[in-house]
C-alpha cells in the first residue's frame, strides 16, 4: 500500500497512522516499524522533496518480510551520520539501522528511495490470515499517484 504526502511537519504523525493502518494484526513490533517510518518521513520533509513535490511511503508485506520505502524528489543521498554528543540531530539512520534487517538508499527518479526491511519468522501469521484460514501472498503492485500531483 502506497500513499502520498506534502513535505509538512504533520505528514509524520499521518505517515505513522497510515503505517498502524497498514499493519494491523500483522504480528509483528509495530513499534519499531512506526518509529522507523518516522524517521524517514522526517528526513523526506526536511532534506528530501523539492518545493512544492511530495514524497511518497510504499509498505509491502509478504510472508518473509515487512519493506518500507520512502521515495522523494532530491538526489542526495540519505547517509549515516556520526554525530557528537552535543548534536540535536543526526541519528535516525542509526535507529533504522539497529532496529531493522536491512536498511538502504537507491537512486529512483525523480530522486531516491530511501527503505528498509524487518524480517518475518516463516510460522508468523497475521491475524487477518488466520481469520481468512490462509497466508499472505506476494504483494502485488498497484499503480501508485505521481509525486508531482
Amino acid at each position: 500500500m502506497a500513499e502520498v504526502f506534502r513535505p509538512r511537519a504533520e505528514s509524520v504523525g499521518a505517515a505513522r497512522e497510515f503505517t498502524r493502518r497498514v499493519l494491523a494484526g500483522v504480528g509483528l513490533d509495530v513499534d519499531d516499524i512506526v518509529l522507523c517510518v518516522s524517521e524517514l518521513v522526517a528526513n523526506a520533509v526536511q532534506h528530501g522533496s523539492a518545493p512544492g513535490r511530495r514524497f511518497r511511503l510504499n509498505i509491502e508485506i509478504d510472508d518473509h518480510r515487512v519493506r518500507v520505502e520512502c521515495q522523494d524528489t532530491v538526489r542526495r543521498r540519505a547517509r549515516l551520520r556520526t554525530p557528537s554528543i552535543e548534536d540535536a540531530g543526526g541519528r535516525g539512520l542509526l535507529l533504522v539501522q539497529a532496529l531493522t534487517s536491512r536498511w538502504g538508499v537507491d537512486p529512483r527518479p525523480p530522486g531516491k528511495v530511501v527503505w528498509f526491511e524487518i524480517d518475518r519468522s516463516p510460522d508468523e501469521e497475521t491475524e487477518r490470515d488466520r481469520a481468512e484460514g490462509k497466508r499472505q501472498s506476494p504483494p502485488r503492485r498497484q499503480g501508485t499517484p505521481p509525486l508531482h500531483a
